[in-house]
């Protein structure tokens, strides 16, 4: 059900252009927004979920962080379905005109479609993961088994979501397209917080100093944030979806920093007291504004562009955040609240001798990480210049 009406050519009009839909201008249906909570809701579960483990231990199965992970499944493949089923009792020719036909019964959009999968996939990792935990008990990895289901589950869930209102802001219309952008802009950053998250024995504070730091955020990073951009068409894209991946991790981690929490599992080698911040987020924002100049100033070859915004991106990332993490490592001002600096696993010795430095193992010698950087701008052009094929796609999408 919906918010409002869809609409399309008469049929012989529609016909006449292909049948292509013509969605009615000034109505969104209510699942958009509900598919888009759900992608901050399942992200903002699992960022609490780390911390949990960190600052408590897996103390039982229906833990509130896996409460939430598991309602924003819920609430994204119910009203998703509830969208697919009332779409499929009544078939119109507006409802078959702006939208998919799936195994000849049902009638869906293709963004709910991943939602509907992404959030099955969610539900059934939840047993898969109790069990996984009994059998071997705690995760020595994040991508364990279950974790990866889960994972995937929640890049289709909230992909799904990007898809889903990309159908509505490709048809321009502008009395509603700052909400989508809104809406988008919360599903797009979800993703890329997720696929960070996803990455996170490549992509932390400690590795900073290392070549494949570069590469890793090079291949992820270039693989969505040119297609969110395309899919904005707006001046700062990227730019938006990048800082709000920023704030997503600053605020949780500035949030669960204020609530108590002490370990309830061994061995406790290090007394906590307040749930433990997740590493500081990367200022991906700094690279993304001139990815987002190189996209409007730049007019010419497409490939030529893939590489522009692949050595602005490696090349920023590197004059960031690699002096950066140094700083919030060692320095002491860098050990407060807003910072999280002296977070720390409970699990952990307190007086490991690199805990305020960097490992040397952890640094890559001048000619290794010169070698990782070209590297890293390699393999970011090819993945930008897929992303910019793929922005091309998600600018088509009508159903």
């Amino acid at each position: 059900m919906s918010i409002g009406l869809t609409t399309s050519l008469p049929p012989s009009a529609a016909r006449a252009s292909n049948a292509r839909p013509v969605i009615m201008k000034g109505y969104l249906p209510f699942y958009i927004f509900a598919v888009s909570l759900a992608s901050l809701l399942t992200v903002t579960g699992i960022l609490w979920d780390i911390s949990w483990h960190r600052s408590i231990g897996r103390d039982k199965f229906l833990s509130p962080p896996h409460i939430l992970i598991y309602l924003g499944a819920i609430f994204a493949g119910l009203f998703s379905g509830i969208q697919v089923i009332w779409n499929s009792i009544r078939p119109t020719e507006t409802v078959k005109a702006s939208t998919v036909r799936v195994w000849g019964i049902f009638y869906s959009s293709l963004g709910a479609l991943f939602c509907i999968w992404g959030a099955i996939a969610m539900l059934t990792s939840a047993p898969f993961d109790d069990w996984w935990h009994s059998a071997y008990g705690l995760d020595v990895t994040i991508l364990s088994p279950p974790h990866v289901l889960l994972g995937l589950g929640m890049l289709f869930l909230q992909f799904g979501a990007c898809v889903g209102v990309s159908k509505y802001l490709n048809t321009g219309d502008t009395g509603r397209e700052g909400m989508l952008r809104i809406l988008f802009i919360v599903s797009a950053a979800s993703l890329l917080t997720m696929i960070y998250t996803l990455g996170t024995e490549f992509l932390h504070t400690r590795g900073m100093r290392g070549g494949q730091f570069y590469v890793v955020a090079a291949t992820t990073t270039l693989l969505f944030l040119p297609v969110f951009g395309r899919a904005l068409r707006m001046k700062w894209g990227m730019t938006a979806v990048a800082l709000s991946y920023f704030f997503i991790i600053a605020l949780s981690n500035w949030i669960l920093q204020l609530f108590p929490a002490e370990p309830k599992l061994g061995p406790i080698l290090t007394h906590t007291t307040h749930f433990q911040p997740a590493n500081f987020p990367m200022l991906v924002f700094i690279p993304a504004m001139l990815m987002d100049w190189i996209s409007r100033s730049w007019k010419g070859n497409e490939w030529v562009k893939a590489l522009l915004l692949s050595v602005c991106f490696v090349l920023g990332m590197l004059i960031i955040e690699y002096p950066l993490s140094g700083w919030l490592i060692e320095s002491p001002y860098a050990r407060n609240w807003f910072f999280g600096a002296d977070s720390w696993y409970f699990g952990d010795p307190p007086d490991w001798p690199y805990r305020y430095k960097i490992h040397p193992f952890l640094i890559s010698p001048p000619g290794v990480l010169a070698v990782n950087i070209l590297i890293a701008i390699v393999i970011g052009t090819l993945t930008a210049r897929l992303s910019l094929r793929w922005g091309q796609w998600i600018q088509m999408v009508k159903r």
